[in-house]
């Protein structure tokens, strides 16, 4: 078995794990904030990925990369159980809550983004070139991977945290009816993701290219080649 293939393997898994645990802890800072202090005391209020890990999503489901690596990695933590009713403005600060888990996957981007920008300035770490592929490959990936949770989980389909954030912005009515289709919203997200993933492209796509041309116009064009995953 290739051993630079299971060091990759090992290193996408944690770097997701991390992620995941971020995003989840998001949830429930912001939660707690607010006032509702379920996850406090279910224990979710930490930064220990055991507490925050999903069997199926976060280690067999993601593992399937090194199985086959054509692979999307991709995977899901445990939700952090939250009571609405503990918040003063329940409608507000659900979608409060549920944007600062892809917020923390936003920040966790824009650090590795900072990291390789840092790490382009070679003259000022003065690094063995063996060195800068493969810290430049953690942080592209790391990048990536954050990129993805963030604007992935925006999508407004139940369970992603997107559906919470667009009950909060529709009317009283609009909201209520919305709501009534999230028993469908698996298996909407499902067939969608097997049967037509080419939607994903269409969604994805124009934000992407709105990354590069913001890095470009900014003139940070060699940071822009340093994510390019082409």
């Amino acid at each position: 078995m290739d051993e630079t293939r299971i060091i990759r393997a090992v290193m996408e898994l944690a770097i997701l794990v991390f992620s995941l645990s971020l995003h989840e802890f998001g949830h429930a800072y912001a939660a707690t904030k607010l006032g509702d202090p379920t996850a406090k005391l279910l224990g979710r209020l930490t930064l220990d990925p055991r507490v925050h890990a999903d069997m199926i999503g976060t280690i067999i489901f993601p593992l399937l990369r090194f199985l086959y690596p054509g692979f999307i990695m991709f995977g899901w933590a445990k939700p952090v159980p939250i009571t609405p009713e503990n918040f003063k403005h329940p409608r507000r600060d659900n979608a409060i809550v549920a944007t600062a888990g892809p917020a923390m996957n936003i920040l966790l981007a824009l650090t590795a983004l900072a990291a390789l920008f840092i790490l382009g300035q070679t003259d000022f770490f003065n690094l063995p070139n063996s060195t800068q592929p493969v810290l430049g490959g953690f942080f592209r990936f790391f990048f990536w991977l954050n990129f993805g949770l963030a604007f992935f989980n925006l999508i407004p389909i139940y369970p992603l945290d997107g559906s919470w954030v667009l009950k909060a912005l529709l009317p009283n009515k609009l909201s209520y009816q919305y709501s009534r289709f999230d028993r469908y919203g698996v298996f909407v997200f499902l067939g969608v993701f097997i049967f037509c993933p080419s939607v994903f492209n269409f969604i994805f796509m124009p934000v992407i290219n709105g990354l590069f041309w913001v890095l470009n116009s900014a003139g940070l064009d060699r940071l822009a080649d340093m994510i390019n995953l082409g």
